[in-house]
This record gives C-alpha cells, sequence and structure tokens, in this order.
C-alpha cells in the first residue's frame, strides 16, 4: 500500500505541535524559549537579523528604482530635445544598475539603442540590438521586435560598410514576418533587403521585390509608405525616367509632414537631392541636399551631420565653388565621430579637395589608409570607386603611379555602376591600365541606354579625351576635350568643365561659339574693371592661383576669390581659361598692358 503524501506545511504545523507540547522552540525545537515565549533566543535574534536585511534590501531597492527612473526620465527629456548623446548616456547607466527588472531591461534597450543609433556612437545601438533579437526570439509573443531589432542590426551592417552582410539578416526577418503572419513588418523588412540589394548594385533583384509588394494604401503604416515611394523613386532613377523619379520622391516628403522621424525626413531630402543630381539637374540636387544638412543639423542627428555636411561639399566642388566646399568640410572634420561610412566619405572628398587647393592640412585629416578595407569589404560600388580615385589622385601626386594602377585595377572588378559616381571611370581613363579602360567605359556606355543621360554623355566625351591624350591623338583630343567643357558647362559641373580644359593646349584654333562672342567687347569690359580687379587679372594670367595672388598682394584668399567672381560675371565668362584665351586676343592686348 502507497505510503500517504504529507505536505511540507503540515509537517511544519505537526512538528511545531510537537515541540509546543514539549516545551521546546518552536523554530529550531532544540532548546527551551525564555518564559513567555515559544522561540529560543538565538532563533529570536536570527528572524530579527533576517527582518533586518529584507528591510535594507527593500530600501536598496526602492534607491536604485528610483535611480533607474531618474535616468530614464532624463534620457527622454534629451532624446526629446534631440541630445542623442546625452540621452544614450543616460540608458546606459540605468542599464548598468543590476537591480532593473527583465522588463525595464528591455524598454531601456530599445530607447538605447534608438538613441544610439542617431548619436555618433551607432555601434551600441548594435550591440544591444543583437541581444534584444535573442531575448524576443525565445518568445512566440514577441517575434515583431525580433525582427525590428533585426532591421535595426541589418542598418548597421550598412554604417558599418558590411552591406553585404545585412543581406542574410534582412532575409532571416522576412521569413519569420512572413511565418507568423505580420503584413507590415514583412513589407518593411522586404524594403530594407531592396537598400541593401540597391547598394550592391543588384538593381535587377531590387526592383522584382518593389514589383512583389502590393500598392500601399492609406491604411498602412507611415514609415512603410515613405520607405516604398522613395524605394519607387529610387529605381525609377536607376532607370532614368525623370518624372517617376521626382512624383514618387515628392510623394514621400509629403509623407514626411506627418509626423515622421527625422532619420526618415533626412534620408528622403539627401536621396531625393543625389537622384537629381544623378538625372542632370545639379542646382535643384544641390538645393535638396542643403535641406537634409540643414535638417540633420538643427536637429543634432550625431553621424550623419558631417556625412551630409561633406556630400554637400562634394556637390560645391562639382560645381566649381572650391573655397565654400572648403569651410563645409572643415566643419564636417571638427566632428570626433568614428562612424566608418562617414570615415570613407572624409577620404573620397576631402583628398580631391585638398589637392585641387594644395591645403597641406585638409589633405593631413584625409589620408586615412585604414578606410580602404571597409570600402572593399562593403562590396558597394559608390563606397569603392570614390575611394580608389581619391586614393589613386594622391598616389600620382607623389609619383607612385603603380600603387595608383594597383588600387584602380582592384576597385574596377567591384565598380558594376556609375550612376552618383562620374569620377572613378574619369580617373581610370587618366591614370589606370590601359587594359581596365574598355571595362570602365562600358559603364558610362550602360547609363546611355537609359533617358537623362547628359552626364554620361559629358563624360564619355571626356573620358575619350583623356584616353586620346594618352595615346598622343593631340588634336582629337583637344576637339573631344572642348565638347565635354561645353556640355558640362551647361549642366552648370564647372570643376568638369575645367577638367576637359585643361586638356586643351590652346584654346583660340578651336573657341566655342559663346568665347568668340565675348572676343569683340573685351576691351571696353577691361576698361570696367577696378584698379585692383586688373591687379588680380595681371596675376591670374601669369598662372598664380588665389593664395599666390593673395600673397602677393597682401589680402586674403577669400578676398581674391570675390575678385575673382566679380571678374567672370562682369566679362560674362566662367572661368580662368576663357580669360586667358579672351585677353590673348590682339583687341584686348593694349588694354592688359599693366
Amino acid at each position: 500500500m502507497a505510503a500517504l503524501k504529507v505536505s511540507k506545511a503540515a509537517w511544519i504545523s505537526r512538528k511545531r505541535a510537537e515541540a509546543r507540547t514539549a516545551g521546546l522552540c518552536i523554530t529550531c525545537c532544540k532548546q527551551r524559549p525564555n518564559v513567555g515565549y515559544t522561540v529560543c533566543r538565538s532563533c529570536k535574534e536570527s528572524a530579527h537579523e533576517r527582518r533586518s536585511r529584507r528591510r535594507a534590501a527593500q530600501r536598496q531597492h526602492a534607491e536604485w528604482q528610483e535611480i533607474i527612473t531618474a535616468h530614464e526620465r532624463a534620457g527622454d527629456k534629451a532624446q526629446a530635445h534631440h541630445l542623442f548623446d546625452d540621452a544614450a548616456q543616460h540608458y546606459q547607466e540605468a542599464l548598468k544598475i543590476t537591480a532593473v527588472v527583465s522588463s525595464d531591461r528591455l524598454r531601456l534597450a530599445e530607447k538605447l539603442s534608438s538613441a544610439a543609433l542617431l548619436s555618433d556612437n551607432p555601434a551600441v545601438a548594435n550591440l544591444w540590438n543583437d541581444r534584444m533579437a535573442g531575448l524576443y526570439l525565445n518568445d512566440s509573443e514577441k517575434a515583431g521586435k525580433a525582427i525590428e531589432a533585426l532591421l535595426q542590426m541589418a542598418r548597421q551592417c550598412w554604417i558599418d560598410s558590411r552591406t553585404a552582410e545585412g543581406v542574410p539578416i534582412c532575409m532571416r526577418a522576412i521569413r519569420i514576418a512572413e511565418t507568423r503572419g505580420l503584413d507590415r513588418l514583412h513589407k518593411v523588412a522586404i524594403l530594407r533587403l531592396m537598400n541593401h540589394l540597391r547598394a550592391l548594385g543588384l538593381f535587377e533583384e531590387s526592383t522584382q521585390y518593389l514589383n512583389s509588394l502590393e500598392q500601399i494604401d492609406d491604411t498602412d503604416d507611415l514609415s512603410v509608405q515613405i520607405s516604398y515611394y522613395q524605394a519607387k523613386g529610387n529605381a525609377a532613377t536607376n532607370r532614368g525616367i525623370v518624372t517617376e523619379a521626382y512624383k514618387n520622391y515628392e510623394r514621400a516628403l509629403s509623407l514626411t509632414k506627418k509626423d515622421a522621424d527625422f532619420y526618415s525626413t533626412i534620408s528622403v531630402w539627401a536621396e531625393y537631392g543625389l537622384a537629381a543630381i544623378a538625372l542632370g539637374d545639379i542646382e535643384r540636387g544641390k538645393t535638396l541636399y542643403e535641406q537634409a544638412f540643414l535638417i540633420a543639423r538643427r536637429n543634432h542627428i550625431g553621424w550623419f551631420v558631417p556625412q551630409l555636411c561633406m556630400g554637400y561639399a562634394n556637390i560645391l566642388a562639382c560645381m566649381g565653388q572650391y573655397q565654400d566646399a572648403r569651410s563645409y568640410f572643415l566643419e564636417a572634420l571638427s566632428s570626433k565621430t568614428h562612424v566608418s561610412h562617414v570615415e570613407e566619405r572624409r577620404v573620397a572628398f576631402g583628398i580631391p579637395i585638398a589637392l585641387h587647393l594644395n591645403d597641406q592640412e585638409i589633405l593631413a585629416k584625409c589620408i586615412r589608409p585604414a578606410a580602404i578595407e571597409p570600402a572593399f569589404r562593403s562590396r558597394e560600388p559608390q563606397r569603392i570607386g570614390p575611394i580608389a580615385a581619391a586614393f589613386a589622385r594622391l598616389y600620382v601626386a607623389r609619383g607612385q603611379r603603380q600603387k595608383a594602377y594597383e588600387i584602380l585595377h582592384k576597385a574596377s572588378e567591384f565598380v558594376t555602376y556609375v550612376d552618383e559616381n562620374i569620377d572613378f571611370p574619369l580617373v581610370v581613363a587618366q591614370y589606370g591600365m590601359l587594359k581596365d579602360i574598355p571595362r570602365t567605359r562600358a559603364l558610362l556606355e550602360a547609363r546611355l541606354r537609359f533617358p537623362a543621360a547628359q552626364i554620361a554623355e559629358s563624360c564619355i566625351l571626356l573620358f575619350d579625351a583623356y584616353v586620346d591624350c594618352r595615346m598622343r591623338r593631340t588634336e582629337r583630343s583637344r576637339r573631344m576635350a572642348v565638347e565635354a567643357a561645353d556640355r558640362f558647362d551647361q549642366l552648370h559641373w564647372y570643376a568638369y568643365a575645367d577638367l576637359a580644359r585643361s586638356l586643351i593646349p590652346s584654346a583660340h584654333p578651336i573657341a566655342s561659339e559663346a568665347e568668340r562672342e565675348h572676343k569683340k567687347p573685351l576691351s571696353d569690359s577691361l576698361l570696367t574693371l577696378t584698379e585692383r580687379e586688373q591687379q588680380v587679372v595681371e596675376l591670374v594670367l601669369k598662372g598664380l592661383t588665389n593664395r599666390a595672388v593673395a600673397d602677393k598682394l597682401s589680402i586674403s584668399e577669400n578676398t581674391v576669390e570675390k575678385h575673382m567672381n566679380s571678374i567672370l560675371r562682369r566679362l560674362d565668362i566662367r572661368s580662368r581659361h576663357q580669360l586667358a584665351s579672351l585677353v590673348a586676343e590682339p583687341e584686348s592686348k593694349v588694354v592688359v598692358e599693366l
């Protein structure tokens, strides 16, 4: 017969009853208590000590909870004022307290990852998203949180120049969302995957995923709608369809006004600007990109500020406004962020500006060979191309042509398109290996198959002019360079127009129609210049740079820049080369004997 099972509470009750009958302590059941008590002295003292420790622990826990709450409130307040670094610091301090419960820990981790992503330390966001993904995946009811954490990790992969590693993470998020029936997050994951594929140059695969999405209606999440129209704008830009691209970007911008987060808003403005530049409208692109930069700076969006600042400086440099580009680039260099993507832009955009201005201060801050490896690891053509072009120029300036050959040859294996990066093929034409030239030219030819191919057409002319110059075909090179310069002038890409004119040994045998129109009234125009402006003209015609002119006249370089702008405006010309070619005419020689 099975023995009866007695509960522990019943057994304790029986033992105490037996101890009370025997006159023993009901706690230890060994010693006799004092008169009038049921427990002995030692058990009484032990019970008192336990109560004291428990009360102390409760007080300590309450104090910790107050500290946690105070840090969380301070972090929320800092984040509301766009002080993301301070917010992340407060959330981290709260998470360091061991008394924080699991629910509070997850909530604080979410807030920390959000603040850290917008601060100067997005690596912290990746760390906590990794932890959260593991915790959420163990809970079937929190699959949505796990997907969001995975998508944040994929974004971090892009920031850290590991874009290819983000693709399987996005695929995993898509599978989880599809399995759990989470339609909204399924769309978000697909859109994030499309961004990674597009960055890797896989446009056809990206378009296939875009076509798999149903039309986004007004009932969907706002962020999904913004990302959807933004993706459609990107796809239209890649196909060169201007009207469709602008229409979708405008739709995305109108949605950002309905209380969208700053990250999405800035992203739309910046991509819209880059799309306009790729489609041949650099003035519009400059205005749009400037708006993205101003929003980021106004709201202190950490690493976004120097990234956009350097991008804006690069646009100004393309338009020939190097002094303005220098000031913006110096502002970006003042940031102490160590985000990989920002480091790459510092190299890609800073070295060409520094070499053009012969600015050793900027050049010393931009020479970062450590940025080469992350760029190639990302496998993104738009990261690899600018890095390779910048270092190739640097190596050539230092007389290290073999190193320039090597980095351009290695990059040509990864660069599969040049939509937003026209510098790479031109540098290959100048300094690359001859066997890489046909493949690189084919990238520009591929862009000709789409509408809005004005930039590609101009680049092919300049590309051929460089190649002809290397092959000693002087006459053909000069003819190509003149046509390329005129086309770049029409597009307002004045820096590239000047590059084309640098290939023209003598401009007057093949002068453009605009130049011929200006030759006759030049004498009268020069008479209208001030005495100081005439002094600047004299020194510029001797081949002196702005800095050398400033030293000669004992004025600032910025003042020389203003004088040059005034001179070019009064003479209705656009470059020093035009000034030199026009002054060389017989009608003007009498006037410029200063």
